[in-house]
């Protein structure tokens, strides 16, 4: 028995004493009373004494019966609902209780909590419908706790783009990025194929297009939505003819020195010769990596980091794929470049309220301590000052 049955029981007992007790002392003063009429007045009969005593006695018992049902009435409820009270706290705050529930209870639960606490009926369908595919166990339930993304943008390309001639080196079309990534994802649901194959794959569209239709694709084919990682590579249709006519047995080489494209993967990576195979596609580029980690962990901790051309007067995107809380992104570009940034991870215009910084040559964003919905992120347009 708890602390509130007996506290329950101990004040009924107190309050059916003190009732009696009350009786008690009427009863005795209005004998008392009525003695005393008896003893001053002569006319004032005995029948007339037992009249008046029982009539007023029945009448006081009364009154205190009655206080004392409607008492115990308000106790009793009042018990009731702190009751009730300390049993929503026990559920709400201890996760095995809830697991005694089934799955649909449980989402009427949160349901019900939400409204409570939002009172919006299409704010609360917008956030439960959010948070559905979680509690579905959906294929590609993940979540990054981290990310930190670098990007050093340079108006030239490095010596090797001149060495294999590479097209548009010269007549400077390009400018150059230098980009270095940090996350940490952890999966929800069962384990995410991207990291369990023997493969961590990077992927590299020739635009835009290509690469939203390739991330949509399902199948054998779906080469992109297979990466752990994707870009757009901007670059002329001379530039993708360039690297489809590199020899097979050279393939490999020639992206090492153009793209430095290395991975690591729980601290494992960072060699050159962890690249062992660059898969050329009609619309991109995919890196295969080989790399010893543990396939089983359901968390991982991911740095990638390569270098790339991109044509002038292009957008660069910066996109949360999947819910990341945290999000530092820093861009970094020459004085002789014009940049312009347009953020949509969320309402207000400049990313997040004190996050937003602008300094000469340099955009960061730094949101703390919130999450940020996929899929959300930020566009540069670069293109040469006029200046």
């Amino acid at each position: 028995m708890n602390n509130s049955d007996n506290s329950k029981k101990q004040n009924s007992k107190i309050t059916w004493t003190a009732t009696a007790m009350c009786f008690l002392v009427a009863c005795t003063i209005i004998i008392l009373g009525y003695v005393f009429m008896m003893a001053t007045d002569p006319e004032y009969g005995f029948r007339d004494f037992v009249d008046s005593v029982v009539g007023n006695l029945i009448g006081v018992l009364a009154g205190f019966c009655v206080f004392d049902i409607l008492y115990n009435k308000i106790t009793q409820d009042a018990y009731a609902k702190e009751t009730s009270q300390q049993i929503t706290k026990t559920i709400m705050g201890d996760p095995e209780t809830l697991d005694a529930f089934s799955d649909n209870d449980k989402k009427n639960f949160l349901k019900s909590t939400l409204v409570s606490m939002v009172r919006d009926e299409d704010a609360v369908d917008l956030l439960t419908t959010n948070m559905s595919k979680y509690f579905d166990g959906a294929r590609s339930a993940r979540i990054r706790k981290m990310f930190e993304y670098t990007i050093t943008l340079d108006d030239v390309l490095n010596p090797e783009y001149e060495k294999h001639k590479f097209p548009g080196w010269n007549d400077k079309s390009y400018f150059f990025l230098d980009e270095e990534l940090k996350f940490t994802v952890k999966y929800l649901s069962k384990l995410d194929a991207n990291y369990t194959s023997d493969y961590v794959c990077m992927g590299f569209a020739y635009d835009k297009r290509s690469l939203d239709s390739g991330l949509l694709e399902d199948g054998k084919d779906a080469d992109f939505s297979k990466c752990i990682f994707n870009e757009d590579l901007v670059i002329t249709p001379e530039a993708v003819k360039f690297i489809n006519n590199i020899p097979n047995d050279q393939v490999r080489d020639v992206i090492n020195e153009l793209f430095v494209p290395t991975l690591w993967v729980d601290g494992d990576g960072g060699r050159e010769e962890d690249l062992i195979d660059v898969e050329r596609k009609q619309n991109g580029l995919i890196f295969r990596f080989k790399l010893d980690y543990d396939k089983a962990a359901k968390e991982h901790t991911v740095r990638v980091y390569f270098k790339m051309p991109r044509l002038w007067d292009h957008i660069f995107e910066v996109t949360l794929v999947d819910p990341t809380k945290n999000p530092h992104i820093k861009l970094k570009y020459k004085s002789n470049m014009d940049v312009t940034m347009y953020s949509y991870l969320n309402k207000e215009d400049q990313s997040n309220v004190g996050a937003f910084i602008k300094r000469a040559d340099l955009y960061e964003i730094s949101i703390k301590d919130e999450w940020i919905y996929p899929k959300s992120g930020v566009l540069f347009h670069i293109k040469k000052s006029s200046l």
